[in-house]
């Protein structure tokens, strides 16, 4: 399934409400960057399954 956006912001919304995770948002939103760096348009191409940002130092970090 093929999104269009009208701007870089209505997108990264659309992404925030759509996906389950950080890992997701990350995927989408680098996505996003690459197709507008190289065709000047906003829009992401989505997969049935999203790709996912993991880390495998097996570490966690918090926030505080």
């Amino acid at each position: 399934m093929k999104i269009r956006f009208k701007d870089r912001l209505e997108a990264v919304e659309w992404i925030a409400d759509f996906v389950e995770n950080e890992g997701q948002f990350e995927v989408l939103r680098e996505q996003l960057h690459f197709n507008f760096i190289y065709e000047g348009v906003y829009f992401l191409d989505i997969e049935e399954e999203i790709g996912e940002v993991v880390s495998l130092d097996g570490s966690r970090k918090e926030n505080r």
